[in-house]
């Protein structure tokens, strides 16, 4: 949209206050470490991101200060009140503005101009610009494509042994020896899956998304490309319902949905749809789905009318 995008780089952040994800020496190392970033032709630091595979710039708090900023976005809720000192004391004649793609945030909506919804769980009082969007990620990694497996069960939850249901997929794996079963993910048997390209390719060789994600989740990115690449899921709707994602899940026709089924009924029913013509046809219908629901050029128009309310 023609602007620059900037994220934090430097123990200065917080040391002063303004990053407050938590207090653990690893994780200001892993999102503040200067030595993460080279300099770009332009001397600005730039990040490696390497599940997008895209640079994106960084900025130190001092940077920050003798920089002028149109925008300035809270996507955390710890850092509501701090992104607010920071906008107030640095940058007065910025926008604020609050993303939430999370679940449970406690949002107090006086401190921002604007509100963005990636969840659609929010409900933002009528009086700020609002707008609820898909979170926008690159269509070439993922696309439609025929299914060569129909027993194949693929988990991309970090750290699914530490999961509720981490039982399902050891039962599942126990009593369908003819499936194959993939648990990738951070600690997963079988390694995680970075870039998006190779996870495009990774979802395309399977028949099933395993997404029983019990401690629950915002927008739902792995979900989300597994149906932009036309791949169901095995998953619970209690889960999903009232989120963007819940309208992929049509049990027995997208999905195969578990709330009211016992072990033996899953068992079965996946069984029945692993059957190559009828997976064919659930694949599509999932396919079809995330065609009518997602459109990032739609969501773009209404992105560039919220930010012409907020800037006024």
């Amino acid at each position: 949209m023609g602007g620059e995008l900037f994220c934090q780089v430097g123990y200065d952040w917080a040391d002063q206050g303004y990053w407050n994800i938590n207090d653990l020496p690893t994780t200001k190392i892993q999102y503040l470490d200067p030595k993460s970033c080279v300099l770009g032709k332009d001397r600005q630091a730039l990040y490696f991101d390497s599940s997008e595979e895209i640079f994106q710039k960084r900025i130190s708090l001092e940077g920050f200060k003798n920089t002028k900023f149109d925008i300035i976005l809270c996507t955390l809720q710890n850092h509501q009140e701090a992104f607010k000192q920071l906008r107030d004391h640095y940058q007065p004649q910025a926008k604020l503005i609050r993303l939430c793609g999370n679940t449970g945030e406690q949002i107090d909506y006086s401190l921002f101009d604007g509100f963005i919804d990636t969840t659609g769980l929010y409900n933002c009082p009528e009086n700020i610009p609002h707008v609820t969007i898909n979170q926008e990620f690159p269509m070439a990694p993922f696309f439609w494509e025929e299914p060569k497996k129909h027993k194949t069960i693929k988990n991309y939850m970090n750290c699914l042994r530490e999961a509720k249901a981490f039982p399902v997929w050891q039962f599942l794996q126990r009593e369908m020896p003819e499936f194959e079963f993939r648990m990738h993910g951070s600690n997963g048997d079988d390694g995680g899956v970075v870039g998006l390209f190779k996870l495009g390719a990774s979802m395309r060789d399977m028949s099933f998304l395993f997404q029983i994600k019990h401690h629950g989740e915002g927008f739902g990115h792995v979900i989300h490309n597994a149906y932009a690449s036309g791949r169901p899921a095995i998953a619970v709707y209690e889960f999903y319902a009232g989120k963007l994602a819940s309208k992929f899940l049509i049990n027995d026709y997208s999905a195969i949905l578990l709330d009211d089924l016992n072990p033996q009924q899953a068992i079965e029913k996946i069984k029945y749809w692993s059957e190559p013509e009828r997976h064919l046809t659930m694949c599509k219908n999932a396919y079809k789905l995330f065609k009518d629901y997602v459109s990032f050029d739609e969501d773009e128009i209404k992105f560039r009318h919220f930010l012409e309310q907020v800037m006024l």
